[in-house]
């Protein structure tokens, strides 16, 4: 029996570039084993409903095929199907002024936030900064060792994996029908994202039987 869409999953899993340097990993005892775990990491099982994107492409095409107890390793999945190609247009260079008006210093090898994207400073000279927006990963063939531990079933247990995902702060309840999202908590002065409540009331009422969402900001 395959995965379908809408179904809920829990896996953990080790993500290892080609050469095997571990970039991700979701146990707290593996972390262990491998030596890279820290105490800055939250591990946790991660959830994945199936069909939305929540892993990438390569990785999902393998879980369809599992089922709840099944563990594999050295799934590759080649760079098409992880984070793609490296892009020379993400690659853009900037007058370094620019940065020293905000009081910005950089550094090669810095990660730098230029608007709403995130790149990572590759070169600077002659009054330049060049800063490469690819994805760390992307042109990189991928490892991963994966174990199903768990489909989830009840409705509100998977809201609250849905909700995790998608926006991670605040909290929610339950109401007959309804799930009311609050997100009027201390630190958190910013709204979510409209496209962010789409995508998570879709899912919700897509895939429980919950048939309304409310926002409290």
């Amino acid at each position: 029996m395959t995965m379908e869409n809408g179904e809920l999953i829990l896996i953990d899993y080790v993500g290892r570039t080609s050469d095997g340097e571990i970039f991700d990993i979701s146990s707290e005892e593996k972390a262990k084993e491998e030596g890279v775990y820290t105490e800055r990491m939250d591990y946790r099982p991660v959830p994945v409903l199936i069909g939305s994107g929540y892993v990438i492409e390569g990785l999902e095409e393998k879980l369809r095929e599992m089922e709840v107890g099944d563990s594999e390793e050295n799934i590759d999945i080649p760079s098409e199907k992880a984070y793609g190609g490296r892009e020379s247009d993400k690659i853009q260079t900037y007058p370094e002024k620019e940065f020293k008006k905000q009081e910005v210093n950089v550094r090669v090898g810095d990660q730098i936030r230029v608007g709403k994207r995130k790149g990572k400073i590759i070169s600077k000279g002659s009054g330049r900064v060049r800063v490469d927006f690819n994805h760390p990963l992307s042109g990189k063939n991928l490892l991963y060792d994966v174990e199903v531990l768990e489909k989830v079933e009840e409705d509100e247990e998977k809201a609250e994996h849905i909700f995790d995902y998608r926006i991670g702060h605040g909290d929610i309840s339950f109401e007959e029908g309804k799930i009311i999202v609050n997100h009027d908590i201390e630190g958190h002065d910013h709204e979510i994202p409209e496209n962010v409540k789409k995508e998570f009331r879709e899912e919700i009422t897509s895939h429980t039987e919950f048939e309304e969402v409310e926002f409290k900001e």
